[in-house]
C-alpha cells in the first residue's frame, strides 16, 4: 500500500469508492505514470468531484421530474374522479325530475 497515495485520499476527502477503484488500477501503472498520478492527484480530485457533484445534481433533477409525474398524474384523477362524480350526481338529479 502506497503511504502518499493513501494521505492523498484523506487530503482530498474521496469517497471509498473512488478510493477503491484508484487502488486498483494504481497498481497496475508502472513507475513513470503512478510518480505522474500522484503529482497531479489534485487534478484527479477535481475532476472525481465535478463529476460526482454533476451526477448528484442530474439524480435530483430526475427525481423531481418523477415527483411532478406523480403528482399530475394524481390531480388529473382527481379531476377526473370530480367530473365523474358530478357527472353521477347530475345523472341522478335528472332522474328525479
Amino acid at each position: 500500500m502506497n503511504t502518499k497515495l493513501e494521505s492523498l485520499f484523506e487530503k482530498y476527502n474521496l469517497s471509498e469508492k473512488n478510493r477503491f477503484e484508484i487502488r486498483n488500477f494504481y497498481m497496475f501503472l508502472d513507475e513513470w505514470k503512478k510518480h505522474n498520478l500522484l503529482n497531479n492527484f489534485e487534478l484527479l480530485a477535481t475532476r472525481l468531484k465535478k463529476i460526482e457533484t454533476d451526477i448528484q445534481t442530474e439524480k435530483d433533477i430526475l427525481i423531481w421530474q418523477a415527483v411532478d409525474r406523480v403528482k399530475n398524474y394524481i390531480i388529473e384523477k382527481r379531476k377526473n374522479n370530480i367530473n365523474s362524480d358530478i357527472k353521477k350526481d347530475i345523472d341522478l338529479l335528472k332522474g328525479d325530475l
